[in-house]
């Protein structure tokens, strides 16, 4: 019998690469607020995970095996404009979620839980986030840390790929802007280790296999900024780099601070599973080959 599994936040970018790694080997339900939502003719609710009628009905309905926590408020300044609406999606309604289960929970975390000032960070680094955004998603950790369920958490960062129903996505951006022959300014003093969604697909997969409990980093082979990240996109899709210009993130005026050398060290789950984090210029590679088919 396969193994059960619900998605929340199933249309985003990375909930696509989920579903496409996960479909067929398991009996999936993809859930979201959107309701447009057609992927791979896999079963799909509206689940919104701040409402708990909705949870309970979704969670007795389908009676899940596994719970793949993707859906969050991820809007970093929005978040710090609204940092009541930011802790009910993204850390209280872990709670809710917990309280109605018993399987094996998995939960996407970010490297904003950091400050940036000394990355790229070990899952033994002390959390310091400087946003709203990164406090909620640590609150969120805290809620699974002290519950007695199966937890797994995942720390990422600077997800990445190319899909057209995903607006969120740096890579689509600086894609479709060059294509559009529009120059772009692009941060480059924000550090990180950028991770293609399909990589991170795989990930999620090993841990519902293996059942791994814990707290791990995932993210790509590169430790580099934006602006440079901006430039191998550019290169690998021949576009023209010299419509990108670096900025500083200063200059931006954002809302919520940014940590600025952020990232994560990978060494544990890669030595714990044999495994190897995949490197920039081929995932890139690979996303262009699936846009060429």
């Amino acid at each position: 019998m396969l193994k059960k599994i619900l998605i929340t936040g199933a249309s985003g970018q990375l909930g696509n690469s989920v579903l496409n790694q996960l479909n067929g080997k398991f009996e999936l339900l993809a859930t979201d607020i959107n309701t447009h939502f057609n992927k791979l003719n896999i079963p799909y609710a509206i689940l919104d995970i701040t409402d708990i009628k909705q949870i309970q009905s979704t969670l007795s309905n389908f009676d899940p095996d596994v719970i793949i926590n993707l859906a969050a408020f991820t809007d970093v300044d929005a978040c710090e404009l609204n940092p009541d609406k930011a802790y009910f999606l993204n850390a209280k309604s872990v709670g809710m979620l917990l309280d109605n289960f018993d399987g094996q929970f998995i939960q996407i975390s970010t490297d904003y839980v950091f400050d940036g000032y000394n990355g790229p960070y070990s899952e033994d680094d002390i959390a310091n986030p400087l946003s709203v955004y990164g406090k909620t998603k640590l609150a969120a950790e805290k809620v699974l840390q002290n519950s007695n369920k199966d937890w797994c958490i995942l720390r990422t960062n600077v997800l990445f790929d190319y899909y057209d129903s995903t607006e969120a996505s740096f890579i689509k951006w600086v894609i479709d802007s060059l294509k559009e022959n529009k120059s772009i300014k692009v941060v480059d003093d924000q550090w990180n280790n950028p991770t293609w969604t399909q990589s991170l697909a795989e990930i999620i997969e090993l841990v519902i296999n293996k059942n791994v409990i814990g707290l791990y980093n995932y993210g790509g082979a590169d430790y580099l900024n934006r602006f440079e990240f901006a430039q191998i996109v550019a290169n690998i899709f021949n576009l023209d780099k010299t419509l990108i210009s670096p900025i500083s993130t200063e200059s931006l005026n954002q809302v919520a601070p940014r940590p600025l050398k952020g990232g994560l060290k990978t060494e544990k789950i890669e030595q714990e599973f044999d495994i190897q984090s995949i490197d920039l210029k081929t995932s890139l590679s690979l996303i262009k080959s699936r846009l060429i088919e």
